[in-house]
């Protein structure tokens, strides 16, 4: 009888401890399913966030193509032979450098190096250009040897002249309507 007495208090403890074990891993397990629950709370704001963040990014690249767009359809991007002149310079000689008054251009503006250059028949004087390795400029003369697909940029002196020399260049240019 004391072995089976034994043996019932030997369950009676294991059924104990298991008892115990058991509402031990069930609270680690409330415990974790409560950090879960917060933690997909958590996850929602943000996904909802991100949400809103992907909808006001695709808004700006709506923008973005549209201004692009837009941009092609006023500029042109080509490649052009491009030399400098210096009219105002001292040494600059007529028939090489300008014809009749160094000081006006073709379209009646004052020469101005730096802004001012010299396009083909085919770009209207006004037209603005961009000029890689030198900025930006306005065509407001001609040339007689000028032709179109090339761009002669006004200068201080007949050495920055000759320093630009002949060159090949991207130019970045209004189209004219």
């Amino acid at each position: 009888m004391r072995g089976k007495t034994l043996i019932a208090l030997l369950a009676l403890f294991l059924l104990a401890f298991g008892a115990g074990y058991i509402h031990q891993q069930t609270r680690l397990l409330e415990r974790e399913r409560v950090w879960l629950e917060t933690e997909i709370e958590l996850l929602e704001v943000e996904n909802a966030h991100l949400r809103l963040k992907l909808q006001e990014l695709h808004s700006r690249q709506s923008e973005i193509l549209r201004r692009m767009e837009e941009w092609l359809d006023a500029w042109e991007v080509d490649i052009w032979e491009s030399t400098a002149y210096a009219p105002l310079d001292p040494w600059a000689r007529e028939g090489m450098c300008y014809a009749g008054n160094p000081r006006v251009t073709a379209s009646g503006a004052e020469v101005v190096p730096g802004i001012t250059a010299a396009a083909g028949p085919d770009i209207p004087f006004g037209t603005r250009a961009y000029v890689m390795g030198d900025g930006p400029r306005i065509i407001q003369d001609r040339g007689g040897r000028i032709e179109n697909g090339s761009i002669d940029l006004a200068v201080e002196t007949r050495d920055e002249a000759l320093e630009w020399g002949r060159r090949t260049v991207k130019v970045v240019y209004e189209k004219w309507r």
